[in-house]
């Protein structure tokens, strides 16, 4: 009687389990299979829909012209053709219906298109779906100029009525899956319930006699006979091995207790790690909705920590991390929660009802003790860090979400200067979501062919001729359209992608240079190079590598670095340039005036030119300290053997004027804009009497 109470519960149990999860597994496949038909559906729907209205604003652009409303109206009637299409309007610019199309087949449709002072002018094709019809409005253009709009209705009752038919024909197929599952799941569990009842009645035996001589006696060579044969050989060790449980036991709670730690602490600072943040939050995110507390959150990432870790190695790099932890613990109150989130990043929590303000101070306070020097090692750095504040509930409701936000303000804070504080604010998500899209488009950018490299001329002022040109790299994104340099050149530098973007620019331009040597002689090519670039170990090896391939002679590959980088590391940096100029490489030192070069330094280095700022050139000659500026520099390079090269010159007037001074070339819009090359060619070909001209810029 029990036993068999016992088979038939695990028997309805089991049944019930299968069922449901195969009903839900069914349900979940129909759920699956309407949401992709009513999605394909609605979208090829709406794409042939925005075609027809294209076709018919393009065919009916003559009509506007001409003002024909006879002519417009033969053009819409093209849509009886489409058996979807309910209707359609065009009106003018002023509003004024134009022409006009209804399908009679229709006539209680729940639109009657909009009234006058309702159409609403339209720059781009738009289109919105509401219960019974889908609206597609698009602006009519004649020779590129909106010459009215388009209204094209369509009705959705045989799109609803396929989809209905959907929905009835997946929903009995499941149905009748589920039955013959049910039948055949309730022959299959007899066999396997019975021999566990006979363990069962077994097992009831022992423990009501306290009798562990008894042994089960089934004999079967599938899963049921081996758990009969543990069962038999458990009552043989029960015994022994309850002394030992108890010992184990004192051991696993000791493991699990350290294996916790390590789990949610971090090995090298000590602090709380990404894992203890996470199950934190999750409990903050359950008492936040019932109490509604005020938290802050800050996101602090080191300013150039990467570039200890990579050059003083992983030791010194771990120790500053130590350091630092404990300079941010110093400076937080005992009830804030500082997190080491991984490599350089942490975050700091705040429950305070006056929440920006403490965070606010306490983030200045943070600023102001990691910007002390850190010694590791016998090695002094200067660490800044870059912190964003998000608030909750103003600016998330969920810790997910304020993290992602404190992340967004961090990294504004990083576009602002660094070394700042930013709250968050909703454009912050947009130009983070935007910068995740450049640095993904900028990984296959080269292989997609979207990378292109402009030449901007470098004219002797003396003579006005071309001497050179500098190599400017350009990117046509297929989704964002052209990219500023001044947005992807420093995500490409953090991202580690500017070493492969400024090897392929270092090729492109030497081969080019390569083959316009035959025609415009032996003109110079700049090439920008970039911090991380000029750090590669082995990046004057691939320039060689690059000269030889390319067969560019290297005293005309001229390597642009700036004098931040001169200045990081000075023997290193003295190593790499004399290195570079020992295979015969011309180098320049960019944007110079800036930064804060040292004119012993200066003098040291191997440097064959400068080039002045354009900053010191766009108010010369009237700005009387730019003109001083610019003197000194000129005569600096002049008597220091160097060439000079100036920046962003844009008037004759400051083109005079430089020559005056002794400045040797000259660069800007004046002259010519960045060109692709083959509008290069044609510049140089007039500029140097190879083609006839019909203008020209003389400094005469």
């Amino acid at each position: 009687m029990e036993s068999g109470l016992i088979k038939h519960t695990l028997e309805k149990k089991l049944t019930m389990v299968n069922l449901t999860a195969f009903s839900l597994a069914s349900a979940f496949g129909c759920v699956l299979i309407v949401s992709y038909f009513f999605i394909t559906l609605r979208a090829d729907l709406r794409s042939n829909t925005e075609i027809t209205a294209q076709v018919i604003s393009q065919n009916s652009a003559p009509a506007f012209l001409f003002m024909d409303e006879k002519a417009a109206n033969e053009v819409i009637k093209a849509l009886a053709q489409d058996q979807n299409v309910s209707g359609a309007d065009l009106y003018l610019n002023n509003q004024k219906l134009f022409a006009s199309y209804r399908r009679k087949v229709n006539p209680d449709a729940d639109w009657k298109g909009p009234t006058v002072g309702q159409v609403r002018p339209v720059s781009s094709m738009q289109a919105q779906f509401y219960s019974k019809y889908l609206e597609v409005v698009t602006p009519v253009l004649a020779e590129g100029n909106p010459v009215g709009t388009l209204y094209l209705y369509v009705d959705l009752a045989a799109s609803n009525r396929r989809l209905i038919n959907l929905v009835a024909m997946v929903f009995f197929g499941a149905f009748g899956a589920v039955l013959l599952a049910w039948g055949l799941l309730r022959r299959s569990l007899r066999g396997i319930l019975n021999p566990i009842n006979e363990l069962v009645l077994t097992m009831h035996d022992v423990s009501s006699n306290d009798d562990y001589t008894q042994r089960a006696s089934i004999k079967s060579d599938d899963e049921i006979g081996a758990l009969v044969e543990k069962f038999n050989f458990m009552l043989e060790q029960i015994q022994r091995r309850d002394t030992a449980l108890g010992k184990e036991l004192v051991e696993r709670k000791r493991a699990e207790i350290q294996l916790d730690h390590i789990a949610h602490y971090d090995s090298v600072t000590g602090l709380p790690n990404r894992h203890f943040f996470n199950r934190h939050t999750m409990e903050l995110d359950r008492q936040q909705v019932e109490s509604g507390l005020n938290f802050a959150l800050l996101f602090i990432d080191l300013d150039n920590f990467k570039y200890v870790n990579d050059t003083f190695g992983h030791r010194v790099g771990d120790l500053l991390l130590v350091a630092v932890a404990e300079r941010l613990q110093s400076a937080l109150r005992v009830r804030d929660l500082v997190v080491r989130l991984g490599g350089d990043e942490f975050s700091v929590l705040l429950d305070d009802p006056q929440y920006l303000e403490v965070a606010l101070r306490l983030a200045n306070k943070m600023l102001a003790v990691l910007s002390l020097p850190f010694n590791c090692e016998d090695h002094e750095f200067l660490v800044s860090a870059s912190i964003g504040v998000a608030l909750m509930p103003e600016h998330a409701d969920r810790f997910d979400e304020l993290l992602s936000c404190a992340d967004a303000a961090m990294y504004a804070a990083k576009a602002m200067g660094k070394n700042n504080v930013q709250v968050w604010t909703p454009e912050m998500s947009q130009r983070t979501a935007q910068r995740f899209t450049i640095e993904s488009g900028l990984r296959h950018a080269i292989e997609n062919g979207e990378l292109e490299v402009y030449y901007q001329p470098i004219m002797h002022l003396a003579t006005d001729k071309i001497a050179g040109m500098e190599a400017l790299l350009r990117w046509e994104h297929p989704i964002l359209g052209f990219v500023s340099p001044v947005e992807f050149i420093p995500i490409a530098e953090e991202s580690k992608l500017i070493v492969s973007i400024g090897e392929w620019v270092l090729q492109q331009a030497c081969r080019q240079a390569k083959l316009w040597q035959p025609r415009f002689g032996e003109l110079f090519i700049a090439v920008n190079v970039s911090a991380r670039q000029f750090r590669d170990p082995g990046f004057a090896d691939n320039v060689e590598r690059i000269v030889k391939e390319t067969g560019c002679p290297p005293n005309v590959l001229e390597l642009e670095v700036t004098e931040t980088m001169l200045m990081s590391q000075t023997n290193e940096t003295m190593a790499i340039l004399n290195d570079l100029s020992g295979r015969g490489f011309q180098l320049s030192l960019d944007d110079f005036g800036t930064g804060y070069s040292s004119l012993a330094y200066l003098k040291r280095f191997p440097i064959n030119k400068l080039k002045i700022d354009r900053s010191f050139v766009s108010d010369l000659p009237h700005d009387k300290d730019d003109a001083a500026i610019a003197q000194v520099i000129v005569s600096l390079s002049n008597h220091m053997q160097m060439r000079v090269v100036a920046e962003g010159i844009e008037t004759l007037e400051q083109a005079h004027f430089l020559r005056e001074l002794g400045c040797t070339y000259g660069q800007g819009f004046l002259f010519s804009q960045p060109l692709p090359v083959g509008r290069f060619e044609i510049f140089a070909e007039k500029n140097l009497g190879l083609r006839s001209t019909d203008h020209s810029i003389s400094l005469a």
